[in-house]
């Protein structure tokens, strides 16, 4: 009976698991370690993501489709990390320790194991969508939703010299060889006019360089960025709309203005303390004239 219970309980929990798997659309991890994940990859690229790093996802391709591995980042890694940053850059021998500590960082990385892996769904452009951009500009590709990324020049099969760009659409980059010369690309480039520049020609190059990034959805759709600045424009918009009920004569408790400020952005506490100080320094009108930008 014990053992008929167990096996039930085993049977739940690997449903468990790969419920949460198909829920994520995320599958079984495709290889062990970072390491090995790397070893796979065409471009041996292993990318950090969040801030500070919270994970390592690596890109690799078998047979035609594309897939994203991502190992989370632990103590250890955070300890060798810690003890890179902190080295004396003023030590005589700043460079030697400085070079192992970077390989001993990047040696335990490629150990980190492998939490999961997912398989990019979304589909390219197909070979008659991207012979439709041929003739169009960049500009209008990119009213059409392609990012421009990367260009410079490059020798075709033919060693003649051709202007490439590098185009996101989605989560593919592709490259694209826009119909000029280099005198033209050089001028479209004095005179931001690369815009004008048309499409001659245009392939896919594979999952966009920023495919480790988690806003990239493997079904294809794209998170746009988060605005670093977001938080640091309401308060100054919250001090800005203070500042004027204060010097239209209405009696404000700073302490417990900024108290909710920080419990609404705490990781601008040391910025809202900042503005107090200075609202306590100069007053209303001073700090007014602080935050209103010269004409």
């Amino acid at each position: 009976m014990k053992k008929i219970i167990s096996l039930v309980m085993s049977l739940l929990m690997l449903c468990t698991v790969m419920g949460g798997f198909a829920e994520e659309g995320r599958i079984s991890p495709l290889y062990a370690t970072v390491g090995e994940a790397m070893d796979d990859s065409m471009e041996n690229r292993v990318i950090a993501g969040g801030v500070p790093e919270q994970y390592f996802a690596v890109v690799t391709q078998k047979d035609g489709k594309y897939y994203r591995s991502v190992a989370y980042c632990d103590e250890k890694l955070n300890e060798l990390n810690e003890a890179l940053n902190s080295l004396d850059y003023e030590a005589e021998d700043f460079f030697e320790k400085h070079e192992a500590a970077m390989q001993a960082v990047e040696d335990y990385m490629k150990t980190l194991p492998i939490a999961y892996s997912e398989e990019f769904t979304a589909a390219p452009l197909t070979d008659e969508e991207m012979e439709a951009t041929i003739g169009k500009t960049l500009s209008q590709l990119e009213e059409e939703g392609f990012e421009l990324g990367s260009n410079g020049t490059e020798s075709d099969e033919n060693d003649e010299l051709i202007i490439v760009y590098s185009l996101r659409y989605g989560v593919y980059d592709y490259f694209c060889e826009v119909d000029a010369d280099f005198d033209q690309y050089i001028e479209a480039q004095e005179n931001d006019t690369q815009g004008d520049l048309k499409v001659k020609g245009i392939k896919l190059a594979g999952i966009t360089e920023w495919g480790y990034d988690m806003r990239f959805h493997t079904d294809g759709t794209v998170d746009e960025p988060e605005d670093p600045f977001a938080d640091m424009v309401a308060i100054l918009a919250e001090f800005s709309a203070m500042l004027e009920k204060v010097m239209a004569g209405e009696e404000i408790d700073i302490v417990s203005f900024a108290d909710t400020l920080k419990a609404q952005y705490p990781d601008s506490a040391d910025m809202i303390d900042f503005y107090v100080m200075m609202y306590q320094s100069y007053g209303a009108e001073g700090l007014a004239s602080i935050l209103t930008p010269a004409e």
